[in-house]
């Protein structure tokens, strides 16, 4: 039954409970009750089933009957994360008043709200993982109709979790890729405004009056401001403080985001070159995971960025290869820094935590500990001398103060939360060292209360115990009730025991409940002062990470290089890509029982377009992704899995691989392949790299044929863009097109047949093929063989051009008969049927393709007559 605050019938706690929720209608309340959280109504059957608890109901006699599911505050982190994973927003909702004072119900309120962008709990973020809120903002213009549209809106991308903060503005068209890369978890947009977002990512809406108010709250940086994208870096750092008040004191100023100076990469790349997960879905079996030999989560986050948005800046890159060069080359200085990488640990989101207030001691310990790790690595880099290894090396900030303040401060083994008792080390402070050897003394008295007591009444099971509500008693058994001392004074009973006091156990109980109260209020006013000194080291904090993360990411990648046999890649100042033994990294890793088979490519701008034919399975979509993974890993920094390379700067990669459909959208496979292909041809420029797969392949020959020559000619024909292109087809026609366009190169997978067995040689040579040998996948695959013969006899037909006097391909056998059989074949008829043939073609329609088959056939008829 719906209710609300107001509603008669609901209980005090109910009518609280619905106040609270009012203040957060789109998150599931975890609402404070003694040691659990509970949820109610409908965030509660929602709960319940993504957590996998119990859903039950409270005041079940009463008119309102509240469904209800809960957890232990203890173990609260882990269920939230599950919630959060799940895409929902949680809020907490704590007590805020003690309750041992408290007059009639609690009082509680919502402390922070917890969302999948803005989450900051370890038990919710992966290590090696960003963690993203996206903000966009449109800059809106009136059309001539009054709807409004958006050109260049602002971008802002921030890691809560780490401080890390990207802004600027973006064409509306690459907007989608730019989500694509940075993979947020969240995206925060006004109300009325749609964007395609990516499938599974929660969007938070506010009022666009929200985001006004919110960009008026802050003054803009000197980088103009962050590119542009001062509106949503401001409604980003909003949004963060009111989910979590406080939570971004270590977030310093936007860095702009550089949409120019990085590689662009959209959502098909991204899947096709299986940078971050396999076509299977595979995280493991991915190129990031394939080359990630990081030892810290900061190193594992650099490799990440590093490969979604590579470098275009020509210096950047030359700096990273010298650095990953000069790491290769000397290996027990490489092997050395590794080693004292590993005692780092993640400094970024600990002093996050730190910053915020939402540490346990552990935690600011363990980042102590991993600051007392960093001179060691720099010690271990000492030796090293290119310039790029230097600037991090010797840019890394003193933080030793930082280090020792902590070991003065905290425990050495400290508990996990800074609620328990022994966070602060004996010797921090001088009334706390005098309260603690107060309390051991208590203790010591407590002993001597209980062995007194125990010899005057001659009760031998008298223990002291101590309850939370009613404070220390003597409890014994009830068999024994009637023995005690008159001046005992019974204080509760139990089902098996009475518990009685003494005015000496009361005085000391009073002594040592105020020493505790105290203790505690001492070790959390420490705490809260080491905490907040330690915030204020937040760019301090943010230079040694930045440091850290980048020498793990250049020694994970000499470390491939090294072992893999990697080059380092050549810049050229003229157009040119150049691969000569170039391997697939993830092909070659995974047939590790196969000796990969490695092959060269060689575009410039005589030769720009290579037409890639051959036998299905025969390596050709491996060929092409081969070379546009190593123009990403290129440029990302790394070396590359060839004998040598020679590029020039690319600026996008694109992709149109495989099929695939938006049956949501009703956009067919064909549609898809060709709304891809229409992007490309749109904004491919003279240093882009284009990769093309079987285009055409969605619909009949005939029209596929034709279109996949348009686009070549359309690619080629364009001399101020200039594209590198590798276009891969079983279109054996298109070879002709080298014929005519000069810039185009053919190329093709070479087979070998043995003894009528075909064996595929996955080697890349110059020339066209003349078939494409599905019939012998076919066969591989388990094809009946009655299917596969007759397969073989429709394609002799095929091939032969047997057409019957309606210019139809003889195909169908008729019953009794063989094809052919009793039908009238184009090449056993007079020339003059050939002649009438000739008339019927429509000259001005038809393609240079189908003009040279048809001519090719009919000469072919007439020779053979």
């Amino acid at each position: 039954m719906a209710t609300t605050p107001k509603d008669a019938r609901a209980t005090p706690m109910l009518r609280q409970y619905f106040e609270m929720k009012s203040r957060a209608p789109d998150a599931i309340l975890f609402y404070r009750m003694g040691d659990f959280y509970e949820m109610f109504f409908e965030d509660a059957k929602e709960a319940a089933p993504i957590l996998g608890i119990a859903l039950t109901a409270r005041n079940r006699d009463s008119d309102i009957e509240a469904p209800m599911c809960g957890v232990p505050w203890q173990s609260a982190g882990h269920h939230i994360a599950r919630l959060v994973a799940a895409g929902r927003k949680v809020a907490i909702c704590e007590q805020v008043e003690d309750p041992r004072t408290a007059k009639g119900i609690l009082r509680r309120d919502i402390t922070r709200v917890v969302t999948p962008g803005t989450v900051l709990d370890p038990e919710s973020l992966l290590p090696g993982a960003a963690s993203w809120l996206a903000a966009v903002v449109p800059r809106w213009r009136d059309t001539p109709g009054g709807a409004p549209t958006t050109e260049h809106p602002a971008v802002a991308f921030l890691d809560l979790s780490t401080g890390q903060f990207h802004a600027g503005t973006v064409p509306a068209h690459r907007l989608a890729d730019l989500l694509s890369l940075f993979r947020p978890r969240e995206v925060l947009i006004p109300e009325g405004f749609e964007i395609d977002i990516l499938d599974g990512v929660p969007v938070s809406r506010r009022p666009a009056a929200w985001f006004e108010q919110a960009a008026r709250g802050e003054t803009p940086s000197e980088a103009g401001p962050a590119g542009g994208g001062f509106a949503a870096a401001a409604a980003a750092r909003a949004y963060a403080e009111e989910m979590r008040p406080g939570g971004a004191r270590h977030v310093g100023e936007p860095a702009p985001l550089y949409f120019g100076k990085r590689m662009g990469l959209d959502p098909s790349a991204i899947a096709t070159l299986e940078i971050f997960e396999s076509s299977d879905g595979s995280a493991e079996r991915s190129l990031c995971a394939l080359i990630d030999r990081t030892r810290t989560p900061l190193g594992a986050r650099a490799l990440k960025d590093a490969l979604a948005r590579p470098s275009t800046d020509p210096m950047e890159l030359e700096a990273r290869w010298d650095a990953v060069e000069e790491l290769a080359r000397r290996a027990a200085e490489r092997q050395g820094l590794r080693r004292a990488l590993d005692d780092v640990g993640d400094l970024e989101r600990r002093f996050a935590r730190i910053a915020t207030g939402t540490a346990g001691p552990r935690e600011v310990a363990a980042w102590a500990a991993g600051l007392r790790a960093v001179p060691r690595v720099s010690s271990a880099g000492a030796p090293l001398a290119s310039p790029r290894l230097r600037a991090i090396l010797d840019g890394i900030p003193e933080m030793e103060d930082l280090a020792s303040r902590v070991e003065r401060t905290i425990a050495s083994e400290p508990p996990v939360l800074a609620s328990a008792p022994g966070v602060i080390r004996d010797g921090a402070d001088e009334e706390l060292d005098s309260l603690r050897s107060l309390r051991r003394d208590a203790q010591g008295a407590l002993l001597a209360i209980e062995a007194e007591e125990r010899k005057r009444s001659g009760i031998s099971g008298l223990r002291v115990r101590y309850n939370r509500v009613f404070g220390y008693s003597l409890e014994v058994g009830k068999a024994h009730r009637e023995g005690v001392p008159t001046d005992w004074i019974r204080r509760q009973s139990l089902a098996n025991a009475e518990r009685f006091v003494t005015p000496a156990l009361k005085e000391l109980e009073e002594k040592i409940l105020g020493a505790e109260d105290r203790i505690a209020s001492i070790e959390a006013r420490i705490y809260g002062d080491l905490l907040q000194e330690l915030g204020r080291a937040a760019g301090r904090s943010a230079k040694t990470a930045a440091a850290i993360a980048a020498l793990d990411l250049h020694a994970s990648f000499a470390d491939v290089a090294a072992s893999g046999r990697w080059a380092r890649p050549e810049l050229s100042r003229q157009p040119r890509l150049r691969i000569s033994e170039g391997r697939h990294p993830i092909v070659e890793a995974l047939r590790r029982e196969e000796v990969f088979v490695p092959n060269d490519c060689d575009l410039s701008p005589e030769k720009r377009i290579l037409v890639v034919t051959g036998p299905n399975m025969g390596g050709k979509s491996t060929y092409l992704r081969q070379v546009a993974t190593a123009v990403l890993l290129a440029q990302a920094g790394s070396f590359v899995p060839a004998a040598g390379m020679e590029m020039s700067v690319v600026d996008r990669i694109f992709t149109r691989v495989g099929a695939a459909d938006h049956l949501a959208r009703g956009e067919s496979t064909f549609m898809v392949e060709m709304l891809e292909a229409a992007a490309i041809l749109r904004e491919a420029t003279a240093q882009s790299l284009v990769i093309l797969d079987e285009v055409g392949r969605g619909t009949s020959t005939f029209d596929g044929l034709s279109i996949a020559w348009a686009i070549v000619e359309h690619l080629h024909d364009r001399p101020e863009k200039g594209t590198f292109v590798l276009f891969a087809t079983h279109y054996h026609e298109l070879t002709e097109i080298a014929l005519v366009r000069p810039g185009v190169a053919n190329a093709t997978m070479a087979v070998k047949e043995i003894n009528g067995k075909v064996v595929f040689l996955r080697k890349v040579v110059p020339g066209g093929a003349d078939r494409s040998y599905g019939i012998h996948v076919a066969e591989l695959a388990g094809l009946p063989r009655a299917v596969t013969e007759r397969a073989r006899e429709i394609l002799s037909n095929l091939e032969k051009q047997e057409l019957d006097v309606k210019g139809a391909p003889v195909l169908a056998r008729h019953d009794g008969e063989s094809a052919g059989e009793g039908q009238m074949l184009l090449f056993s008829v007079s020339e003059e049927l050939v002649l009438e043939k000739l008339r019927d073609v429509d000259v001005d329609n038809l393609t240079p393709v189908a003009a040279l088959s048809l001519l090719a056939s009919l000469q072919d008829r007439i020779r053979r007559n």
